[in-house]
């Protein structure tokens, strides 16, 4: 069989041949405009060309137009979009044609164009596809509408139809040629390569797209099978589609990607798309369509290789093994082998004739006054592909403030391209053997550089690519220098807490080594006297002081302890921590939970040593205490009056150790056991030691409550006068003769510990309330 295969030239040329449409060409483009412009430019054509155009808007003036039996179309020429969102030219098609309407030839003239829809369209029955908006188009279409829509291609057209309303002609040849006849205009007309097989699947018409691509003519395409050109790992598969093809039924498409191989045996990635072509239910073969992927397979694994390096440098810790990774992954994934990583350094030995890759180094001696080596800041070469390190014979020199084109997109903060490094004002080296370069900044952390020897040799993809993948690094350099410093700030609190204790345990050592000798002392005196009242009054006393001075050791260490920042947390249950806590503590207090306690993250040892101080305070502070409220009643006392060293008399300074408070009316006062201008009188001494831990009152009520801060702990005591709220928190704070000043302190250094914040405030009883707020 000679299928009918047409050039360009000669389709044109045949056009030309036959005389100008006798009749009007039927249109149908629910947009008005673009009808108007089509009608306008299908009649400025020559006297011999001009084209009669009868417009329509809708499918449904279409088909009232073609059954009106006073009207003849030469053509109809339908937009694939229509008025009707369900229905498309080609569905429209098939309701002409089984209404015996679709008389005249068909042309798909739309600018929803593709090679696939093409197809569909001739295996529809349209006689031709004309892609819309492009510089041709019209052309085109004027010579289409004078192929498909002059007489002798008429009458074509209508013994077709007839012939699907006859019996079958049984001289298939003729019938054949006449449906290769109806495909040659759309597979000349797609841009990639098209081709249509037989039923023994050979090549049986095929357009110069397609001998182009494979090296070869289109006689030399005509006849052979189309697994010739498939790669033989890939041949089942094209195989295998064909049969699938065959077997579905209606207008389906199928999908391959092959490898495909031309004249010169090299390969390219394609992909293949396969339509049946079917004549009154009879199947005489198959339309093909090969488009190269090559580039979209490129593009596609550069950025799946640049995505995988990605997680790799998010991986990554350390800002050398970062530098490492972006050089790889630009040169493995991105093709760019000549590449480098400079980072910014304040204090580098620098050349002030320094070089960036593709920049010699200077010659010593050269003459040139700035050939100096200088400590200052300045970029260096930390990671570079083995391209430059071959082509530069070692690593690159550090590069100095104003050190060249690299330092020029450095301290501009953006990429700068270079076509030709030799014309770039700034350039070090015009004779370096780099022409294309390109530098992207690191943010403050440094530069990316990548270089080609062959001038404007970046494309805009993977120029782009190259942007992303720095900002990648920019943004996983960022993360290594926080991680960074806050592991230098983690080691250092580790130092600062390990020198915290190494002094609490020194101060608890040395203190609590004279007191255990001074009680044993005391013991063994007791044992000895037989003494009076006056006597044990006095035994009694020292064994206070002795008491008070390890209560005050006791408090330091868990001061100092409680102080230390938290380098490891857990979920703490604050609910099963208060009942700890609350089993701790002696005295008539309730403790409360409002609602759930949530669970925090947190160390639970520090946060019970932070609630049993709230509760030994609550009990110590908020039931009546003759010395307390008297001492808070008459204004005479609302701060700790420990003593201080600063205010003990000499000889107790020079001892290390203040007097008791059965001594004089002035050490009684520095001792804090007397009020301010009192007579610091015996009968005041006998009831301080009479009253001294011995508080009578009711039950004190403390509640534990969740917020949507953190949590809170109120109780229903005195509470804080708001003028001394601001105090309450610090060391040595108390407003209890008795008090060491220590307790609340303790809370805050705990919650401070676990970087939350505390606020002192009024309960709803009128006591003290602690909300406590942990950040989100």
């Amino acid at each position: 069989m000679a299928p009918l295969l047409f050039g360009r030239n000669e389709m044109v040329d045949a056009g030309r041949t036959r005389s100008m449409l006798s009749k009007a060409v039927l249109y149908v483009d629910p947009d008005e405009t673009a009808r108007r412009r089509l009608s306008r430019d299908l009649a400025a054509g020559a006297a011999d060309a001009a084209i009669e155009l009868e417009e329509v808007a809708t499918a449904g003036a279409l088909r009232d137009a073609l059954a009106d039996g006073s009207s003849a179309y030469a053509c109809v020429v339908t937009e694939y979009r229509l008025d009707d969102p369900e229905t498309d030219a080609l569905a429209l098609y098939d309701s002409l044609r089984a209404d015996g309407l679709a008389t005249a030839p068909f042309l798909l003239y739309t600018a929803d164009g593709s090679e696939t829809l093409a197809s569909e369209a001739i295996t529809a029955g349209f006689s031709g596809y004309v892609p819309k908006g492009r510089t041709d188009s019209v052309e085109r279409l004027r010579e289409q509408l004078q192929t498909v829509g002059g007489p002798d291609a008429n009458r074509a057209g209508r013994a077709r139809t007839d012939q699907r309303a006859a019996p079958r002609d049984p001289n298939r040849e003729c019938e054949r040629e006449r449906d290769l006849e109806r495909y040659r205009t759309v597979v000349e007309t797609v841009g990639d390569s098209m081709y249509v097989l037989d039923e023994s699947d050979r090549i049986e018409m095929a357009n110069e797209a397609m001998a182009d691509a494979f090296e070869t003519t289109r006689d030399e395409l005509l006849g052979r099978p189309v697994d010739d050109f498939v790669a033989d790992e890939d041949a089942g598969r094209i195989r295998s589609t064909l049969e699938a093809v065959r077997a579905i039924d209606g207008r389906t498409w199928k999908t391959v990607d092959l490898t495909v191989e031309v004249a010169d045996g090299t390969t390219r990635d394609a992909e293949v798309n396969v339509a049946p072509l079917v004549d009154d239910g009879t199947l005489t073969g198959s339309v093909g369509v090969i488009r190269d992927v090559s580039e979209r397979t490129k593009r596609e694994r550069r950025i799946r290789r640049l995505h995988d390096g990605t997680r790799r440098l998010m991986a990554a810790t350390e800002t050398d093994e970062i530098a490492r990774i972006v050089t790889e992954i630009a040169a493995d994934a991105l093709d760019l082998d000549l590449n480098s990583v400079h980072l910014y350094e304040p204090n580098v030995l620098t050349r002030s004739a320094a070089r960036a890759p593709g920049e010699s180094e200077p010659a010593v001696g050269d003459g040139s006054p700035d050939a100096t080596d200088e400590e200052q800041g300045g970029l260096v070469p930390v990671a570079m592909s083995d391209r430059v390190l071959e082509l530069f014979d070692g690593i690159p020199s550090n590069i100095e403030p104003g050190g060249g084109i690299a330092w020029d997109a450095y301290e501009a903060g953006e990429a700068i391209v270079h076509g030709d490094v030799r014309q770039a004002p700034n350039v070090r080296n015009p004779e370096t053997p780099i022409r294309s370069e390109a530098h992207v900044p690191l943010g403050d952390h440094g530069v990316f550089i990548v270089s080609s020897l062959e001038t404007n040799d970046f494309d805009p993809e993977a120029l782009t690519l190259a942007r992303i993948l720095a900002a990648n690094a920019e943004a996983a350099l960022d993360r290594a220098e926080r991680e960074g410093e806050l592991a230098e700030h983690g080691r250092e609190l580790e130092r600062q807490n390990e020198r915290l204790e190494a002094f609490a345990s020194t101060v608890s050592h040395d203190l609590r080594n004279p007191l255990t000798l001074a009680t044993g002392h005391l013991e063994l005196l007791a044992g000895r006297i037989d003494g009076d009242d006056e006597i044990d009054r006095h035994v009694q006393e020292l064994e206070w002081a002795l008491t008070r001075m390890d209560e005050l050791v006791e408090n330091v260490l868990t001061l100092a302890r409680s102080g230390r920042r938290l380098t490891e947390t857990e979920p703490v249950d604050l609910a099963a921590v208060v009942e700890r806590a609350d089993r701790t503590v002696e005295g008539d207090l309730e403790v409360v939970c409002d609602g759930s306690l949530p669970t925090v993250d947190g160390d639970e040892e520090r946060l019970r040593v932070l609630f049993e101080n709230v509760f030994r305070n609550t009990v110590e502070h908020g039931s009546t205490s003759p010395v307390s409220h008297a001492r808070q009643d008459d204004g005479r006392h609302t701060a700790s009056s420990e003593p201080s060293v600063a205010d003990a008399p000499e000889d107790a300074v020079e001892h290390g150790s203040t007097s008791p408070p059965s001594q004089t009316q002035e050490d009684a006062v520095e001792h804090g056991s007397a009020s301010p201008g009192s007579q610091g009188t015996q009968e005041d001494l006998d009831e301080e030691t009479t009253n001294r831990g011995e508080r009578v009152g009711g039950t004190v009520t403390v509640t534990v409550e969740s917020t949507l801060e953190g949590f809170a702990i109120a109780d229903d005591g005195p509470g804080i006068p708001p003028g001394e709220r601001d105090h309450v928190l610090e060391w040595g704070y108390s407003t209890d003769a008795e008090g060491t000043g220590f307790g609340l302190a303790i809370v805050a250094e705990v919650v401070e510990a676990h970087g939350w914040s505390v606020a002192v405030e009024e309960s709803d009883a009128g006591g003290l309330r602690l909300a406590v707020s942990i950040p989100s």
